[in-house]
């Protein structure tokens, strides 16, 4: 693994994304968006219930933006390489599958903290949301187990786009959503029908976004159920990047990489 090529390849999706806007209103356009919908949905229901609301879907908000950007951006950028004939290209190079994963990693964490630092500013500005008033400790826990399991989703689809092409694309956008209503990001587990719960312990998400609300109400936190978050996203993590490689090989030798579609 080589630095520099790493570093060429976050240049080329550097560039890729200056003339790009709709790669721009990623990171901007829909944090804002999401952030005055729930925001001003939030205000609504505290208005008639007693309960306060607020920091626990604001704080769910701002973190979720690492799973959701971490996890679609590095797919996006690779169905840019296929929409661009440009995917030959780069494996004409002599770049290793673990250069263009490392390389999608970091695009997905820079990418992640624009967005996150629009919405926590959006965040102070409309409602007082003051992100650094909770216990930062517990926040950069949970961000790193939800960028492990973000980058574990990306390979997978990404896995799925060199195998099948891009007529999986929409996996790209609509793989985080269906995980979203499991991972109980704006409600407790005992809020779903007892099917679904069963579904939603399985994933480490759900048990990061439980401990956030703990720690948002000045709880203590179960930090066993975040040791089973971590260890399950490392080893998604890791045996995605397994799939992905074989995905990127068998995909060289049927002759995909260089075909148009």
């Amino acid at each position: 693994m080589r630095w520099h090529r790493i570093r060429a390849l976050l240049q080329n999706y550097y560039y890729a994304s200056l003339n790009s806007l709709d790669r721009i209103f990623d990171v901007i356009y829909w944090p804002i968006l999401d952030i005055f919908i729930w925001g001003f949905m939030t205000l609504y229901i505290q208005g008639i219930s007693e309960f306060n609301i607020l920091n626990s879907i604001l704080g769910a908000i701002v973190i979720w933006v690492f799973l959701w950007r971490a996890s679609q951006d590095p797919v996006v950028y690779i169905l840019e390489s296929f929409w661009s004939r440009s995917v030959y290209h780069l494996f004409a190079a002599p770049v290793k599958v673990s250069e263009l994963m490392v390389a999608l990693s970091i695009l997905g964490i820079v990418r992640s903290l624009i967005a996150f630092t629009v919405m926590i500013s959006v965040s102070f500005l409309l409602y007082q949301f003051n992100f650094f008033a909770f216990n930062l400790g517990h926040f950069a826990m949970f961000i790193g187990i939800l960028l492990l399991f973000a980058w574990g989703v990306g390979l997978l689809i990404s896995s799925l786009v060199f195998r099948f092409g891009t007529r999986v694309q929409v996996l790209a956008w609509s793989t985080i959503w269906i995980i979203q209503p499991f991972s109980c990001v704006f409600y407790p587990v005992s809020a779903l029908p007892v099917w679904a719960q069963k579904i939603a312990v399985l994933l480490p998400t759900t048990h990061v976004f439980e401990q956030l609300r703990a720690s948002l109400a000045g709880n203590t936190i179960n930090y066993g159920s975040l040791v089973y978050a971590l260890v399950v996203s490392v080893l998604f993590t890791v045996i995605m990047a397994f799939v992905i490689s074989r995905a990127i090989e068998k995909a060289k030798k049927s002759g995909r990489i260089a075909k148009a579609e």
